[in-house]
């Protein structure tokens, strides 16, 4: 007579196997995207001190802020929620005066910046130009909405709130 080999698994070994993945998955997801936000926010900051680098030497060189005409400057990208605590009643792009003002502004030794992309939530960079000239307010915000896309912070704040992520320059 002939015996038959064991040949496959059992129902229980797959579910045990099953069960060890679906644990392992639950443990290292998450600690996943942790590290995916952690690097957007860092893209992030990173981005804002490039731009208000760009932003200090254009005024180093010409002896002036740029968007001098303008309240706002912005990057590529979607307008966040609640950009309106902005005054961005007069508003360009932010390239326009770091890449192409050769012709209008003494001193110009740009390019200063010849591309600038969207934050990493696809939400524009706000300058808020209108502080560097704004009498009783010596500053101006280099600023990203943040993951939520939302504003927290104003035009008149002294410091970050919520999840925007920025630099005050002055």
């Amino acid at each position: 007579m002939r015996t038959i080999g064991r040949q496959g698994f059992t129902l229980i070994e797959m579910v045990i196997v099953v069960a060890i993945v679906a644990l392992l998955a639950g443990i290292l997801v998450p600690v996943a995207f942790n590290q995916v936000d952690d690097a957007e926010q860092a893209r992030t900051t990173a981005d804002v001190r490039q731009l208000s680098s760009a932003l200090l030497l254009f005024r180093s060189d010409t002896g002036q802020w740029p968007g001098s005409s303008v309240k706002l400057l912005y990057s590529d990208g979607n307008a966040a929620t609640d950009e309106s605590k902005f005054d961005s009643a007069t508003a360009e792009h932010l390239l326009n005066p770091l890449r192409d003002n050769k012709d209008s502004v003494n001193n110009w030794a740009g390019p200063y910046m010849t591309a600038f992309a969207a934050d990493p939530w696809g939400n524009r960079y706000i300058v808020e130009v209108d502080g560097f000239s704004a009498t009783g307010s010596p500053y101006a915000w280099v600023i990203s909405a943040g993951p939520d896309g939302k504003f927290q912070t104003g035009k008149g704040d002294t410091g970050l709130k919520g999840d925007d992520i920025g630099i005050i320059m002055n």
